[in-house]
C-alpha cells in the first residue's frame, strides 16, 4: 500500500496549526488573569494618605478652593445675576483664560476661584453703574481644566476630573485598572508651551510592573490637569515546534532569535538549530515565512517556529 505522504505531511500541519492558535488563546487568558491580580493587590497596599504630624499646619478651606476651583482653558461657567435674567451667561473659557459678558464685554478669568470670578463680574457692573449692589453667583458646570484621561488598554477609558492630588496608580484605578491585554509600559503625555502654542507632548515612559519596587516609586508620582495616560496593548511573541517551553510570551528589547530559544527551554534533542522559521505578518496583512538564523531578530507578533532535524 503506498501512502500520500503530501497529503499526510499538510494534515499533519493544519492538526500543529490548530493546536498553536488553541495553546495562543488559552496562555492570554492565564496572562491576563495573573496581570489583573498583580494590578489589584498594588491599589490593596497602596500607602494611607498622610496626616499632619501634632503642629503640622492643617490645610485650610481656602487652600483646598484654591486647588480645586480654579477655572482654566476650557471650563464651562453658569453665571448667574439675582433678579436680572438677561444678564445671566453660560460660558466657555477661551483659550486665553478670557469670557465676554453682557454689558461689560471681555475679561480675563484665568487662574480664578469661581468666587472671585463672580465678584470681577458684580464690581464691573457696579462701576458701570448698570446695577447697584448686584448679587451675582458663578457655577463651574464643567471643569475640563482639572481633568484628566485615561486610554487605551484600561475597563473604563475616558476623561475623569482631577480632585486634589492623585498619583498614576490612583489614575489607573480609577479607570478601573488595565485589562489582560495591556502592555507593561505606559505614555504620560503632558502639555508644554512650544513656540507661544500649549501643545501636547509625550512626558515620561514608564513601566508597568508591580514586582518591580523601582517601578512602583514611578508610579506613585502625581498626575497634573490634562495630562493624558495611555495604556498600550500587550505585544507578544510566540515559539512552538520542537522547544522544551512552546508558548507565548511577552516581548522583550533588542528580542533575537536565541534569546527566544532561551525563553523556550531551548531545543529538543529532536529538534535542529538550522531549521528555524519565523511567520511574520507583513504590513499588508499577508503571512510569510522566513528562514532564521539564531542572530535574526523576533519583531512583536512573530511566531517562530523550530522544525525536526531531517537525519
Amino acid at each position: 500500500m503506498k501512502f500520500n505522504t503530501g497529503f499526510f505531511g499538510r494534515l499533519c500541519a493544519g492538526i500543529l496549526l490548530i493546536s498553536i492558535f488553541a495553546n495562543v488563546v488559552a496562555q492570554e487568558a492565564e496572562q491576563g488573569i495573573s496581570a489583573r491580580l498583580k494590578f489589584e493587590n498594588k491599589l490593596s497596599n497602596l500607602p494611607p494618605e498622610k496626616t499632619p504630624a501634632a503642629g503640622e499646619e492643617q490645610p485650610t478651606a481656602s487652600a483646598v478652593e484654591s486647588s480645586s476651583d480654579l477655572v482654566g482653558e476650557g471650563d464651562q461657567l453658569l453665571i448667574t445675576v439675582f433678579g436680572q435674567p438677561d444678564l445671566s451667561a453660560d460660558v466657555i473659557v477661551g483659550p486665553t483664560g478670557m469670557i465676554t459678558l453682557p454689558l461689560v464685554g471681555t475679561i480675563s478669568i484665568k487662574g480664578k476661584t469661581a468666587n472671585e470670578v463672580a465678584s470681577i463680574f458684580s464690581g464691573k457692573l457696579e462701576q458701570g453703574q448698570y446695577l447697584l449692589n448686584p448679587k451675582v453667583s458663578v457655577k463651574i458646570n464643567q471643569q475640563i481644566s482639572r481633568s484628566f484621561s485615561v486610554i487605551g488598554e484600561v475597563l473604563r477609558p475616558g476623561r475623569f476630573p482631577l480632585q486634589g492630588q492623585m498619583s498614576i496608580v490612583e489614575a489607573l484605578s480609577l479607570a478601573g485598572g488595565v485589562t489582560p491585554r495591556a502592555d507593561k509600559h505606559l505614555r504620560v503625555l503632558r502639555r508644554a508651551n512650544q513656540g507661544g502654542q500649549n501643545e501636547l507632548r509625550e512626558f515620561t515612559s514608564l513601566k508597568l510592573d508591580f514586582d518591580d519596587e523601582k517601578s512602583n516609586d514611578s508610579l506613585m508620582q502625581k498626575i497634573l490637569p490634562n495630562d493624558v495616560l495611555i495604556v498600550g496593548q500587550q505585544k507578544n511573541f510566540y515559539v512552538y515546534g520542537e522547544v522544551r517551553r512552546p508558548g507565548m510570551y511577552p516581548m522583550e528589547d533588542d528580542l533575537n532569535v536565541v534569546r527566544v530559544l532561551s525563553i523556550g527551554g531551548g531545543i529538543t534533542d529532536r529538534g535542529s538549530a538550522s531549521r528555524i522559521i519565523i511567520h511574520r505578518k507583513s504590513e499588508n496583512g499577508e503571512l510569510k515565512e522566513i528562514p532564521a538564523k539564531i542572530s535574526d531578530p523576533v519583531l512583536p507578533g512573530d511566531v517562530v517556529m523550530i522544525k525536526e532535524r531531517i537525519f
